[in-house]
């Protein structure tokens, strides 16, 4: 758990495992409508980077998206880059690295974006906390175990944890007052459950979209989600009461699980949960929408398997590949943004296509879709642990969940599961209906041996990466892009970057001179 602290600029750090370097990043806050410059240095010394604004939806502008080998180049150690955001939403976000396991290191930060509606519809004054969970991993790769750093991590990231140097945090409340909590999980590997000690928690926004408030004792958050929390300061005012975080202790194996889970305890004055917050479908079953909501027709399902698979299961020089409908995700050759406006085509960039080791195949996985058109997504997880996954540039409407029918478990030996064909026009409604929404959010669960079906309208135009946020995972090539166009072409459809933006692969520099007039409203922050 770390809380943030507003700060102007981040510590040039040599690498990504300085150990004096701050954590979190930076804060950067500003307000709808606004515009946003941000300029990046890479001070790394072997790695490149990009930072990615996590469901920043950049409307008609994907480039700002941020994301290495889709719609930028990567910034290499030394080089510098100016990311400018046009702000069209407001709430919690956040950002991190999209390179080399970088925000498992720490690469990570908070974007407040104010006057959002619970400002207006919730009293809690200036009583405004933001909470960034992250997991860490003490045991390097010859099994040698590290001491647990400070709880809350903080500035050094990995130095020594001097007690008195880090006294713990208190958030302060005012009797018969509210505070608000806005809970980030940046973990690379872990959802969390959270609670306070005697204090019922209020889920009033998921993904900073506004739900139908909930009351719960603790709250399910994860990877990669945001929640915002009303919490009542109304017990005894001579008592200091402990925030828990604790692993949800939801996949195998059990080395990721740290230690024990705290108990909560029995002797609570408050009333437990009859809502089970360790559902496996909790988000989809209570965190509604504020108003209920319909999702439109859509006109094509498009149906992403994903699974693990192993070449022996022997534990002798084993090999797992992650993939989606059999295929493990390359990056292009060149941005796939850059490559469609200037040349009209993906097929010049994309990777070479390779046969994997486990009867998958390796290339750069794109899924077409048609501007202004709806789709729903059936995503089903073969596997026996959940994923989190994420869509940049959209919120979808989730409508429907549930286990994968007549799945069997995979025998000790076998490499993959015995996948029976299911027709899932037998559990799912015609596409041509519209459909009650469960949920609305951008970062999302699909339990193990289970599918999430959502909808969304393909209104922002632009190749948007949907990759599980399990760190481990989306470099080994779980993920894909839903490409936005219009008769296959962005042409049209989004703005064309300035000469000043970054060329790689076989690209040129940019030699055209760009029309696109810049706005005088700006924030300034540098990271």
């Amino acid at each position: 758990m770390a809380v943030v602290e507003s700060v102007v600029i981040i510590h040039d750090a040599k690498s990504s495992w300085d150990v004096d370097r701050p954590f979190p990043g930076p804060l950067i806050r500003a307000m709808f409508a606004d515009r946003v410059r941000i300029r990046i240095t890479n001070m790394l010394r072997d790695q490149s980077t990009a930072i990615h604004f996590h469901d920043l939806h950049m409307i008609n502008n994907p480039r700002a998206d941020d994301t290495a080998h889709i719609t930028q180049c990567p910034i290499h150690p030394y080089e510098k880059f100016i990311y400018e955001l046009n702000i069209t939403q407001t709430g919690i976000f956040w950002y991190h690295s999209h390179n080399a396991q970088q925000y498992a290191d720490g690469l990570i930060g908070p974007i407040i974006l104010d006057h959002d509606i619970l400002e207006q519809r919730y009293d809690y004054g200036s009583h405004d906390y933001v909470i960034i969970l992250q997991d860490c991993t003490w045991k390097d790769n010859c099994g040698h175990e590290q001491p647990v750093q400070c709880i809350p991590l903080r500035a050094s990231f990995f130095g020594s944890c001097k007690s008195e140097a880090h006294p713990i945090d208190e958030f302060l409340c005012s009797p018969e007052k509210s505070i608000r909590l806005r809970l980030i999980n940046a973990a690379s590997g872990i959802p969390f459950r959270f609670w306070i000690d005697q204090h019922n928690l209020t889920i009033v926004a998921r993904d900073s979209i506004e739900i139908a408030s909930i009351s719960m004792s603790l709250v399910h958050i994860a990877f990669g989600q945001r929640l915002d929390l009303i919490v009542d300061c109304n017990q005894d005012l001579s008592v200091n009461y402990t925030i828990f975080v604790a692993s949800r202790n939801s996949y195998q194996p059990s080395l990721n699980n740290i230690g024990a889970t705290p108990p909560i305890n029995k002797s609570h004055s408050i009333e437990h949960d009859k809502l089970d917050s360790n559902d496996l479908f909790f988000e989809y079953k209570y965190l509604k929408p504020f108003k209920p909501r319909v999702a439109p027709a859509a006109i094509r399902r498009i149906t992403l398997a994903s699974e693990v698979r192993w070449n022996n299961r022997t534990g002798i020089d084993a090999l797992e590949e992650w993939s989606v409908n059999g295929i493990t995700f390359e990056p292009p050759n060149e941005p796939l943004l850059l490559a469609n406006v200037f040349d009209g085509t993906f097929k010049h960039c994309v990777a070479y296509q390779r046969a994997g080791r486990v009867n998958n195949k390796h290339v750069t996985h794109i899924q077409h879709l048609e501007y202004g058109q709806t789709y729903e997504v059936l995503m089903i997880n073969y596997d026996s642990q959940l994923h989190p996954w994420h869509l940049h540039g959209y919120s979808v409407e989730f409508t429907a969940v549930g286990k994968i029918p007549n799945l069997k478990s995979a025998k000790c030996n076998q490499t993959q599961k015995d996948v029976r064909p299911f027709n899932y026009n037998t559990v799912l409604l015609p596409l041509n209906s519209t459909l009650p929404v469960l949920s609305v959010g951008d970062s999302f669960t699909v339990p193990s041996e289970s599918y999430v079906v959502f909808r969304f309208t393909a209104n922002n135009p632009g190749p948007w990466f949907l990759h599980c946020h399990m760190e481990w995972h989306i470099w080994p090539g779980m993920a894909l892009v839903f490409s936005v166009e219009r008769n296959a072409r962005y042409d049209g459809l989004i703005q064309s970057p300035t000469t000043s933006f970054s060329t790689c692969g076989r690209r040129p520099k940019i030699s055209y001179q760009s029309s696109r007039l810049l706005l005088s409203n700006w924030h300034k922050t540098e990271l």
